[in-house]
């Protein structure tokens, strides 16, 4: 049964600490000792949390994702513990539902590391069977690309689908499936986009886009323009949360959904302001609104992170080739 904020609420002793303060404190115990058997147990008390939605957010701030996969990652490289290897990949198959999570397990090259999880533990049923439904839960258009692309991961699969465990043989021939059926659909729906007429857009037609800015993010932004305004980017870990997104970054999504969906016009003029500062780590929300549609198209535009204002502004649009 998934818990509620109001069940937390009573869980929790007068005087005790709260739920992500508990779970920061076992992210920190894991580095602060060396003892496998105290390393066993925080893994597997972080994975036993990752199972319920309602500490997902949480275990993101604790950065608990971050220390399953460094452990996956170190499995891989030479010889890590068993049991942490098993908790590591349960915690982050429980935690891979999570959209953020998700997304950072595809950034983060995880596509990859979770095949070379199959490839050297292929014997052992629980990592393989753990790791097998952490691939079906990630998958979504772009992942399903990306894994149909891998072609040592489909030789892969159509091993452990002969392999003489039941386990193993169920969950690889439903990946497959998942994978043949969800590029299926995906093709489907490209082959109804391209034929179908684009509507376009209305006054009062609004166009809109959600991104978390991260770090890597700001700093490829930086090398590329040459701002490097320590407002923007720092080394120092005491002074990241101080950090903020680039101005010009916030306009630049800006103008990506303009020529996205106003092919063959361009900005002619622009007025915008920066009420407040955008952090990083922190979905912001893009949105643009068609205000008229004439000769010269206005479009209104904000962008909001936690219901804040960080980028407002408008432009006027005009027409180079149809």
């Amino acid at each position: 049964m998934f818990s509620t904020q109001e069940r937390l609420k009573r869980r929790t002793p007068n005087g005790g600490i709260n739920r992500k303060t508990y779970l920061c404190l076992l992210v920190d115990e894991y580095y602060e000792t060396s003892n496998i058997e105290a390393q066993q147990q925080v893994t597997a008390n972080l994975a036993n949390f990752a199972y319920d939605p309602i500490n997902w957010k949480f275990l993101r701030d604790a950065k608990a994702h971050e220390l399953f996969y460094e452990i996956i990652q170190q499995s891989l490289q030479g010889v890590v513990d068993r049991l942490l290897v098993l908790h590591s990949i349960v915690g982050l198959t429980n935690l891979s539902l999570d959209p953020v999570i998700a997304e950072y397990i595809e950034r983060s090259n995880g596509l990859g590391q979770l095949r070379a999880v199959l490839e050297k533990y292929q014997t052992d049923c629980e990592i393989v069977c753990n790791t097998l439904t952490c691939c079906s839960f990630l998958l979504n258009d772009s992942r399903t690309l990306l894994f149909k692309q891998d072609k040592c991961l489909l030789s892969l699969l159509q091993h452990l689908k002969r392999s003489g465990n039941r386990r193993i043989v169920n969950l690889a021939t439903i990946l497959a499936e998942d994978l043949s059926r969800a590029m299926r659909w995906l093709q489907l729906a490209r082959r109804f986009s391209n034929a179908a007429t684009k509507a376009q857009p209305t006054v009062g037609t609004v166009f809109s886009l959600t991104k978390t800015f991260r770090q890597t993010d700001v700093q490829q932004f930086v090398a590329l323009t040459g701002d490097s305004n320590p407002i923007h980017v720092t080394d120092a870990p005491d002074l990241k949360e101080q950090i903020f997104v680039n101005g010009a970054f916030l306009n630049g999504v800006i103008a990506g959904i303009i020529g996205t969906n106003f092919p063959g016009f361009v900005v002619t003029t622009q007025n915008f302001r920066f009420p407040n500062r955008c952090h990083l780590e922190k979905e912001v929300q893009f949105s643009v609104k068609v205000e008229e549609m004439r000769k010269i198209v206005t479009v209104s535009y904000e962008s909001k992170q936690n219901g804040i204002i960080v980028f407002e502004g408008q432009a006027k649009l005009f027409a180079v080739r149809k």
